[in-house]
């Protein structure tokens, strides 16, 4: 079997994980969902959070069980067998995939409208494709390097981020005004959980960590940890920049710019500068976004293609530099592809999707694979299986609220997953 070569710490880990989780959803779908829910965004975020933390919790303890890559796949794959593996992967690479698209977009949102706003839709799409052929480099150079980069952007994001918590917090102590936070369900609760749905994206870059696990230098301790600290860290930050915005900024408002945080920090500090910082935290955010989510998707390829479940050439790894360089620049066309819609709302409802089929499956794995593997996992939740039950139907009933054109798109290519693994099964 191919095997990844292990290089990544602890640290390594932690940096992918703030990396991959921290971009567009809280900069640019953050807005979007405040027009969405009014004041009870927070709340969204809250909701997202916890559906999100319960299949982070799962996916801890399985990373510390399987330390293959392919994350939701591997898991799948060891607990449900080949097809349901195929399905999960499939999807998998679709929502990383997809991922790319729209935190792409986000990228080109912010860089638009607050330097050149001048300029048309299509440059958003070209800056976006820009953007992604640029980050395709250091992921054909190596994860190590991947890793370094993704460091140093998440250095700048957290800097960026804690300054609008910090100024804003003080800001609010001056200036509060609770008609801001009421009515808190100006929409009705039904249009909280939708916002939920759509914020969801800011929770999903864990499983990325989880996709480290073959190149990881201690995966059964390092993963669990890495999971359970970039989570934690990056929900605390979401729901304080959530109560600032809202408390900072009618969320009519919010709704409608397309640089949401940007415009809180120019509301609480009247200086222009402060706004910049804010964009270029946006911008560095977004960019590491998709940074990683092309390690991880060229991964997922990776992992079905060694598994002959996809053509074997995304398999091969380069003698240079020791990556799978076929299914990394397979993964930036595909997602160059799905740029060319334009529309970050609805990029993102797809990656939900994906996603939330993802989690359905992790946590159904977990539960299947704690009756077959009886050895005493390095991390093991409590209340066995309350966790993955409760990660299962709580992902079940928020795709419910999902827009109705991302339901139809992840089921046809779901769809277009089990005629592939039929047609392979038939060449084979």
């Amino acid at each position: 079997m191919r095997r990844l070569k292990k290089e990544l710490n602890l640290l390594d880990l932690v940096d992918i994980g703030i990396s991959q989780i921290i971009g567009a959803g809280i900069f640019v779908v953050s807005g979007i969902a405040a027009g969405i829910a009014g004041p009870s965004v927070i709340l969204a975020f809250w909701i997202a959070g916890l559906v999100a933390l319960l299949t982070a919790l799962s996916t801890a303890e399985l990373s510390s069980i399987i330390t293959e890559t392919g994350s939701s796949y591997a898991y799948t794959k060891r607990a449900f067998g080949k097809f349901f593996g195929f399905l999960v992967g499939w999807m998998r690479y679709f929502d990383n995939v997809v991922s790319i698209s729209a935190v792409s977009l986000g990228f080109s949102a912010y860089l638009i409208s607050f330097f050149f706003p001048f300029l048309s839709q299509s440059f958003l799409v070209i800056s976006s494709i820009l953007l992604i052929i640029l980050l395709t480099i250091p992921n054909i150079l190596g994860a190590k390097i991947t890793s370094r980069i993704s460091s140093i952007l998440v250095l700048i994001k957290l800097s960026a981020l804690s300054f609008l918590i910090f100024v804003g917090f003080f800001y609010l102590f001056k200036n509060f005004d609770v008609k801001k936070f009421i009515p808190f369900f100006p929409n009705g609760f039904s249009s909280t959980l939708t916002a939920s749905s759509l914020v969801f994206f800011a929770f999903l870059g864990f499983q990325t960590i989880a996709m480290t696990s073959e190149e990881a230098k201690n995966p059964k301790k390092d993963v669990p940890l890495a999971i359970i600290i970039s989570f934690l860290v990056c929900s605390s930050i979401y729901i304080l920049v959530a109560i600032v915005s809202v408390g900072a900024v009618n969320w009519r408002i919010l709704g409608n710019v397309d640089h949401p945080l940007s415009y809180v920090a120019q509301v609480i500090t009247n200086n222009e500068y402060a706004s910049l910082f804010v964009t270029f935290g946006a911008l560095v955010a977004t960019a590491s976004v998709a940074l990683t989510s092309i390690y991880s998707s060229s991964r997922t390829l990776f992992a079905l293609s060694r598994d002959n479940l996809l053509p074997k050439t995304f398999s091969k790894i380069s003698k240079k530099f020791e990556v799978p360089i076929k299914s990394v620049i397979a993964s930036s066309m595909l997602s160059i592809l799905i740029v060319l819609s334009g529309s970050i709302n609805f990029v993102v409802s797809i990656v939900n999707f994906g996603s939330l089929f993802n989690f359905i499956f992790t946590n159904l794995s977990l539960i299947k694979l704690k009756k077959k593997i009886k050895k005493k996992p390095a991390f093991e939740l409590p209340f066995h299986p309350l966790i993955p039950i409760a990660g299962a139907i709580s992902c079940i009933l928020l795709m419910i609220f999902l827009e109705n054109n991302a339901k139809i798109i992840g089921t046809a290519w779901l769809i277009i997953g089990i005629l592939i693994y039929l047609i392979r099964g038939k060449i084979k």
